[in-house]
C-alpha cells in the first residue's frame, strides 16, 4: 500500500516517471506477466526479492481493480471489450429491426393481397351471376319467341281447316 501511494503522490507532484507508470498501467492487459513485470519497473520495493515478495501481481491485480471499481473507473481493456460487445450487439439489434420490418411488410402486403384477391374474385363472382342471368333471359325470351312464332304457325292452319 505504501508504495502505491507514494506512486500516486509522485504522479500528483508531476514526476514524469510516475505519469508514465499510471499511462502504461491504463494499457495493461490482464496478463499476469505484464503485471509483473510492471510492479518491477514502477514499485520495485513492494515485488521484494524472490521469496520473499511482498505483493504478489494477481493479487495486486485484484486489488487495483477492486480500487478502481470501487471509484467508478473502467479499465481501458475492459471498456474497449464493451464497447465491441456494444457493437455487436447494436449491429444484432439493427438486423432484428430490419427484419421485423420485412416480415411486416410481408404481412402488411399479404393482407393486402388477401383484400385485393377477396375483391377480384367477389367481382368474377358478379360477372359470372350477371352472365348466367344474361344468358338465362335470352333463353327464356329465345323460348317465348319461338313458342309465338310457333303459335302464329299453328293459328293459320287451325283457322283454315275449321272454314
Amino acid at each position: 500500500m505504501e508504495a502505491w501511494f507514494t506512486l500516486m503522490a509522485e504522479a500528483m507532484k508531476g514526476t514524469k516517471e510516475a505519469q508514465e507508470a499510471f499511462q502504461s498501467i491504463s494499457k495493461m492487459a490482464d496478463n499476469p506477466e505484464e503485471v509483473s513485470d510492471w510492479m518491477a519497473k514502477f514499485m520495485p520495493a513492494a515485488m521484494g526479492s524472490g521469496s520473499t515478495s511482498n505483493i504478489q501481481p494477481e493479487a495486486f491485480k485484484e486489488w487495483l481493480e477492486d480500487s478502481w471499481r470501487m471509484m467508478g473507473v473502467v479499465p481501458r481493456s475492459r471498456y474497449l471489450e464493451l464497447l465491441e460487445r456494444c457493437d455487436t450487439l447494436q449491429r444484432r439489434l439493427e438486423k432484428a429491426e430490419e427484419t421485423i420490418q420485412n416480415l411486416r411488410d410481408r404481412f402488411g402486403n399479404k393482407g393486402q393481397q388477401e383484400a385485393d384477391t377477396k375483391q377480384a374474385m367477389n367481382m368474377w363472382g358478379s360477372m359470372v351471376l350477371d352472365a348466367m342471368k344474361a344468358q338465362t333471359d335470352w333463353m327464356q325470351s329465345r323460348k317465348e319467341t319461338t313458342a309465338q312464332a310457333d303459335e302464329s304457325e299453328k293459328k293459320p292452319e287451325d283457322t283454315g281447316a275449321d272454314k
